[in-house]
């Protein structure tokens, strides 16, 4: 199993987007959630993106991953969505 976590450490919302499926995860200021795939470790499993609109991570493997929340709770896309996104 690979994974890697991702913390928000701003003072306001901020969207964790999980590629190649562009799925969106919004993080309250200093929550922090993990993004896991059932693959085995590999040299290089995840890339992370900090962009304007927030953080992409891209799983490489391109398999079937999940983000979880600090006591392993799935958080399912568009957990937190605003609903006016202002972009």
């Amino acid at each position: 199993m690979s994974k890697t976590s991702v913390s928000n450490e701003t003072e306001k919302l901020l969207c964790l987007w999980v590629e190649p499926w562009g799925t969106d995860h919004w993080m309250r200021p200093g929550e922090e959630f993990t993004v896991v795939t059932a693959l085995e470790p590999e040299d290089s499993p995840f890339n992370v993106v900090v962009h304007t609109q927030g953080i992409t991570v891209w799983v490489n493997s391109a398999n079937a991953s999940e983000v979880v929340d600090k006591d392993g709770a799935v958080v399912p896309c568009g957990h937190q969505r605003p609903a006016d996104l202002g972009w």
